[in-house]
């Protein structure tokens, strides 16, 4: 049976994307051995789901659309930057969300794992950090150039608006991995 790479997630303005792009040409000058996203396919996860069945797809349909029914948009606004687990040994850089503007979204996160949890999906074990990811490294060649150039300036404060919970498709190819919407489920105003 056919298996999809799935995941549960909430995208970003083009607003955004823009100045991912902007912070993203500087990164890539600075050389390293680190594999920058492209600024379009940059979203929140809430719930990475893995190689599922259509049959499983359907599960998770209906857990998300019972997680969102009620909840109204909201607005995040970018923040801070850092890597995981930390600036000296980075293995993934990301932007971050500040943190006055994410009750919503953890409310949100947690109803949504509660309800995939309730079909058969099991918790995440680690404690969600809502980030937008933005590079994966692959090797910690010339890395401490990288990271004076990631440490160099703030992000930018942008408001995110939060309209719609998205369950994605993600496909592996040789040029990264290709995301596309498979549902989309708004939030009411």
């Amino acid at each position: 049976m056919e298996k999809i790479r799935t995941f549960i997630a909430i995208k970003i303005p083009r607003k955004l994307e823009a100045a991912l792009d902007g912070l993203l040409a500087e990164l890539r000058r600075a050389g390293g051995d680190v594999k920058w996203v492209n600024p379009a396919s940059v979203h929140i996860t809430l719930k990475f789901l893995g190689e599922i069945t259509p049959d499983d797809v359907a599960r998770v349909s209906r857990a998300v659309e019972s997680a969102t029914a009620g909840k109204t948009s909201f607005v995040l606004s970018s923040g801070a930057k850092g890597a995981f687990p930390n600036l000296r040994r980075p293995r993934v850089f990301w932007v971050g969300l500040q943190e006055q503007h994410q009750a919503q979204l953890r409310e949100l996160q947690q109803d949504i794992e509660k309800r995939l949890e309730a079909v058969g999906f099991p918790r995440e074990a680690r404690a969600f950090k809502p980030h937008l990811t933005i590079g994966r490294v692959r090797s910690l060649r010339d890395i401490d150039q990288v990271v004076t150039a990631f440490t160099r300036n703030d992000f930018p404060i942008i408001d995110l608006p939060v309209s719609e919970v998205l369950i994605m498709k993600s496909e592996l190819t040789r040029a990264g991995a290709v995301y596309s919407v498979q549902q989309a489920f708004p939030l009411g105003k």
